[in-house]
């Protein structure tokens, strides 16, 4: 029961997915990195109760590198709503630091078979601040209902999220030095939060707008 519980909240990332699904033929192209990364997501979340219940395993090596896609499938999906467009080299640049800095943690340092901070680090904190940044885009650009728009309830999700997720893993490494009552605390609201950023992928991906059609008159 001890994981079935987180388990069975962290499959609140079909609620996104479904929609995602129901409206497949309306989902903009600038919106499939993150989509892609929702399945991504639902496999990994398989995988590691697989490894944890039926093999008494860490989940370690899928989460490692369900990290490093993550990080490359939001960091593209800020690119398609305009992050570094005009200056591609930057943004390739970006992705090879971040696989290399990934690649020397994990593979060099052979730490692959366990969690590594430094990436997750790097890897949130970044998202963070690429979700602020857009949102003050939208803020000083977008005189619409900031509410409604789907890119801003996405951001707002990441930023809840992969500030928690920060938190959850400072806890976790505390954790390992015995100090478990606050870590315990954190790790039982973290499938808390993961529903209710959950909730808002799928109020986001309700309210994406269909493609326009241009037509010549």
């Amino acid at each position: 029961m001890k994981f079935i519980i987180p388990f069975l909240l962290s499959q609140s990332i079909l609620l996104p997915i479904i929609v995602g699904l129901i409206r497949l033929r309306r989902l903009d192209k600038g919106y499939q990195p993150f989509f892609i990364l929702l399945w991504i997501g639902f496999l990994t979340e398989v995988v590691s109760f697989i490894l944890i219940q039926g093999f008494h395993t860490w989940n370690a090596i899928p989460v490692n590198i369900y990290n490093l896609a993550e990080w490359t499938l939001i960091v593209w999906q800020f690119h398609a709503w305009g992050f570094l467009r005009q200056k591609k080299a930057w943004f390739y640049t970006l992705l090879i630091f971040a696989a290399c800095l990934w690649m020397t943690e994990n593979l060099v340092f052979m730490n692959i078979t366990h969690f590594s901070p430094f990436f997750r680090f790097f890897d949130y904190s970044l998202i963070v601040l690429l979700s602020v940044n857009k949102i003050n885009f939208m803020i000083t650009h977008d005189n619409r209902n900031l509410f409604r728009n789907p890119k801003f309830l996405i951001c707002i999700g990441f930023i809840i999220y992969f500030i928690y997720m920060i938190v959850y893993y400072w806890a976790f490494e505390v954790s390992l030095f015995g100090k478990r009552d606050i870590s315990n605390t954190i790790t039982f609201l973290m499938a808390y939060v993961n529903v209710f950023t959950n909730i808002i992928y799928a109020i986001a991906f309700l309210l994406i707008p269909a493609p326009q059609k241009f037509t010549l008159k």
